[in-house]
């Protein structure tokens, strides 16, 4: 009974698995964002495939934007890659920020969570850096 309950089980996880794998519509790689230093500059940048569609080779995506009031990482909308049928958007929500790409109709995003913004504390200096995962998929 408890080897069939254990098997159960090992394969639930390997079909979540499974379908976690399907829903990655995008990948992300050497993902960074941050605000300059004694500046009112952040910037995005990362390098960006479709695993699905059959890319052998990512694109890059970056886009600049003004800090926020507090130093912030600011929201983006339309940021460039390097393949013009790909753009990505940065929103603010309650959880951290909402990081999306669009490639024609299809869109998949990916939530950075405030735990991983970190904001420095220098004085005449706040800005706030990703501090995450460079890698990550984007799900829809």
């Amino acid at each position: 009974m408890k080897f069939s309950a254990a098997a159960v089980l090992f394969a639930a996880a390997a079909a979540a698995g499974s379908v976690a794998e399907r829903d990655a519509v995008f990948s992300v790689s050497s993902f960074s964002a941050g605000c300059m230093r004694h500046s009112t500059q952040c910037v995005y940048h990362f390098f960006l495939s479709s695993p699905g569609a059959g890319e052998a080779k990512p694109v890059e995506c970056s886009a600049p934007g003004p800090a926020g009031p507090n130093g912030e990482l600011p929201e983006i909308k339309q940021g460039k890659c390097t393949d013009a049928a790909k753009s990505f958007n940065v929103a603010k929500v309650a959880e951290g920020l909402n990081f999306s790409v669009t490639s024609g109709e299809q869109t998949a995003s990916h939530l950075i969570p405030k735990s991983q913004l970190v904001t420095s504390d220098e004085p005449n200096n706040v800005v706030q850096n990703y501090n995450g995962p460079t890698s990550f998929e984007l799900t829809q």
